[in-house]
């Protein structure tokens, strides 16, 4: 059965009996918000994400990370991220090849989050992010290639009706290189080094709805740019917007997203989706929990 229902269910049930007040508020699937560990916390999250669906064909793929992150300061946190991956590919024309691979490591990668103020009543919280990060499997074809990139983000958040509604947004840069051989003839091959950068602006807005459980909504614009110190002329891109749930109790808590691809382009006269770097859903449980 899927493993992420099996995590679900064992940690909720966990967390259902755990008796202690709730954690701090709002949390997304894919939108950051300001918070930082108190100095000397250590927080360990699970994260699993399922992506599916290419038009035609079949494309199913996983990515899985366990991160721990610790307080350093009042206002800087550092993480460290062991990511792990799974593809299953056929019947896909293009640069998507058969696939079959259930579950590999993919890579690691590191994480600074600073906190320049903090969300209130009467003021935004603001945060700078960087991620570095190296991979041997590429995460949307699913074959083995060296990649290193580079996240920045800018986080934003304020927060409504004594707290209760959180409205938060992320601005994302990441540059990618990725050194991959390349066929010239039969037994001879040369490496390049291909350099694309992504952008995406992220946004979600969640509501207590009962002292434990958090509801909202979450909306991404994602979009790709090739060969990006060249000039920036974009290839194509996407725009998800789908529900959020999170749930905090103690230590624990438990968050679930699901953002189905709304529109996106170029895409073909069928269809008003974009497939080559974009799938049709994604879905993501993160599950975490203080120490």
């Amino acid at each position: 059965m899927f493993v992420h229902r099996h995590l679900a269910a064992i940690v909720l049930g966990v967390a259902l009996l755990h008796s202690s007040p709730s954690r701090a508020g709002a949390d997304f699937g894919y939108v950051y918000t300001p918070d930082v560990e108190e100095p000397g916390e250590t927080e360990v999250t699970l994260w699993a994400t399922d992506r599916r669906g290419k038009g035609e064909g079949h494309y199913q793929a996983r990515d899985y990370r366990l991160e721990v992150e610790r307080g350093i300061s009042d206002r800087l946190q550092a993480s460290a991220y062991v990511n792990f991956a799974s593809h299953h590919i056929r019947g896909l024309a293009g640069e998507l090849e058969h696939v079959d691979r259930t579950f590999a490591f993919q890579g690691v990668s590191a994480e600074l989050k600073y906190q320049l103020s903090k969300p209130s009543a009467n003021g935004w919280g603001f945060a700078l992010y960087a991620e570095p990060g190296w991979s041997r499997i590429s995460k949307v074809k699913g074959e083995r290639a060296r990649e290193l990139e580079l996240e920045l983000k800018a986080i934003l958040q304020k927060n409504f009706l004594d707290g209760r509604l959180v409205w938060a947004t992320n601005v994302t840069f990441e540059p990618e290189w990725e050194r991959e051989h390349e066929d010239i003839a039969l037994g001879e091959s040369k490496r390049r080094t291909e350099k694309e950068m992504t952008f995406e602006v992220a946004t979600g807005l969640s509501y207590r709805v009962a002292p434990r459980f958090w509801l909202g909504i979450e909306s991404r614009y994602h979009s790709v740019y090739p060969d990006w110190t060249h000039g920036l002329h974009r290839e194509n891109y996407a725009v998800y917007g789908g529900p959020t749930l999170h749930y905090a109790a103690g230590e624990w808590g438990i968050t679930a997203t699901i953002l189905p691809q709304l529109f996106g382009g170029p895409h073909e006269a069928r269809s008003s989706l974009e497939f080559d770097d974009h799938e049709k859903r994604e879905l993501r449980l993160k599950v975490s929990r203080e120490f």
